[in-house]
């Protein structure tokens, strides 16, 4: 682990341009919430415009359901960190290709914030954040499942991982005819990682 404190790591953080994604904006999006021990975190893929100029993750359209359904179940700022695989908006909200930038962003940051925060619990919002932490393919056959992560500088043997829909996919479904059913699953996803928690 790179980092003595939350507030260090946080720090250089918002700081990095070391790829031409954080290169093109001049606000990296720091994660949200419980900073201090969290007991879930909840990971997205990236911001989009949104957060770009509120400095928040999750606050445009994906968090205007997101954070609600959060709320329902127990999920607060005193129990939960909101992140994403990348903190910086790619052009055009365009998840990068390039798989070596990815997980170079992931080494440096999200997976020392979660070595950082000794988190317990994470719900993983969407394709990216399952194959970046998971190494897989495929949110709707999976969604629902329960991972073991392991890192080996963790001081336990595994953090819980249960992937889930990303909220954008869930609003885009709305209106079609198994619009009910995905945001059901989704619901029941975020959930079931509230009871796991004891929330």
């Amino acid at each position: 682990m790179k980092f003595k404190s939350y507030e260090e790591f946080e720090s250089r953080k918002v700081k990095c341009r070391d790829c031409f994604v954080g290169g093109t904006y001049s606000k990296v999006v720091p994660s949200d919430g419980c900073k201090s021990v969290p007991i879930v975190m909840v990971i997205g893929e990236c911001p989009g415009a949104d957060e770009v100029i509120s400095g928040l993750p999750f606050v445009g359209k994906a968090g205007k359901l997101l954070r609600p359904t959060l709320n329902e179940f127990g999920f607060s700022k005193f129990n939960t960190l909101i992140s994403n695989v990348m903190p910086c908006r790619p052009e055009n909200n365009k998840f990068p290709t390039d798989r070596t930038i990815v997980h170079d962003c992931y080494s440096k940051w999200l997976r020392e914030e979660i070595l950082l925060t000794k988190v317990k619990y994470l719900l993983l919002l969407g394709a990216q954040p399952l194959k970046i932490l998971i190494g897989q393919q495929g949110i709707t056959k999976v969604r629902g499942q329960w991972f073991d992560l392991s890192f080996e500088e963790h001081n336990r043997n595994t953090i819980k991982a249960l992937p889930t829909f990303h909220p954008s996919y869930v609003l885009r479904k709305e209106h079609m005819a198994e619009g009910k059913e995905i945001k059901e699953q989704f619901r029941n996803d975020i959930k079931e990682v509230a009871i796991k928690a004891e929330f």
